[in-house]
């Protein structure tokens, strides 16, 4: 599977993600072109400054070891899977970008192997953005529930934003729902963001070049809860 093949599972894929307000404008490609633009995965959000921003939005993966009922990527859900490598996914962000078609990247993802794993490949695809291309753009990223929070600070520390799904807070309703999930895995997330933004105001003050912690996040005050 090539990698414009894995853009359009995955792009489609991450719509179902409640993170990014759409412009509702769908552009069409030239003749020749990749297509439309949301057929690429391309949507508008808003800076904290309330600027307009277009994103490439994907998933890491849509393969996913859990099998909840209301999420289209469960396991048990017989649709095209596929799944980028952090050099793929950081390349197709470039090249984006170097064409003026976005101003960042949104990254969630499926469950793939392990909560920490998947963290882990989020990581290694930000990091080469920001430490090989030196990408200066905007990164939302997905807080993936279950992750080690020596992961979650990684990624904290390279994405501009963190948010995290709280999906039915109920644990009758989540048992019933989502059995692979616990209502603590998907609580400690934000309360560790929320405890590390904190902190980093704290640092900020006191240390003037204190590495920042999900800095638009930090500017806004709050962490996005998506439901």
């Amino acid at each position: 599977m090539d990698v414009l093949d894995k853009l359009r599972i995955l792009s489609d894929a991450a719509k179902y993600d409640a993170a990014c307000t759409s412009s509702g404008i769908d552009k069409k490609a030239a003749k020749g072109g990749m297509g439309s633009a949301s057929a690429c995965g391309i949507c508008h959000s808003f800076a904290g400054d309330g600027r307009c921003i277009s994103l490439l939005k994907v998933l890491m993966t849509n393969l996913c070891t859990f099998d909840c009922a209301y999420c289209v990527n469960r396991r048990s859900n017989d649709i095209k899977r596929a799944a980028f490598t952090p050099r793929e996914l950081a390349d197709l962000t470039m090249q984006f970008y170097r064409r003026n078609y976005i101003e960042g990247l949104f990254l969630s993802s499926g469950v793939m192997k392990s909560a920490d794993y998947t963290c882990e490949q989020m990581i290694k695809t930000l990091r080469i953005l920001r430490e090989e291309y030196r990408f200066s753009g905007y990164i939302h990223a997905k807080a993936i529930p279950g992750a080690d929070k020596a992961l979650l600070a990684q990624l904290g520390l390279l994405a501009d934003r963190m948010s995290v799904n709280i999906e039915m807070p109920s644990r009758i309703s989540l048992q019933r729902l989502a059995p692979d999930k616990t209502k603590q895995a998907i609580l400690a997330p934000m309360g560790y963001m929320t405890e590390r933004i904190q902190e980093n105001r704290h640092d900020l003050v006191r240390y003037n070049h204190a590495p920042k912690f999900a800095p638009a996040s930090l500017r806004r005050g709050f962490i996005n809860i998506m439901t």
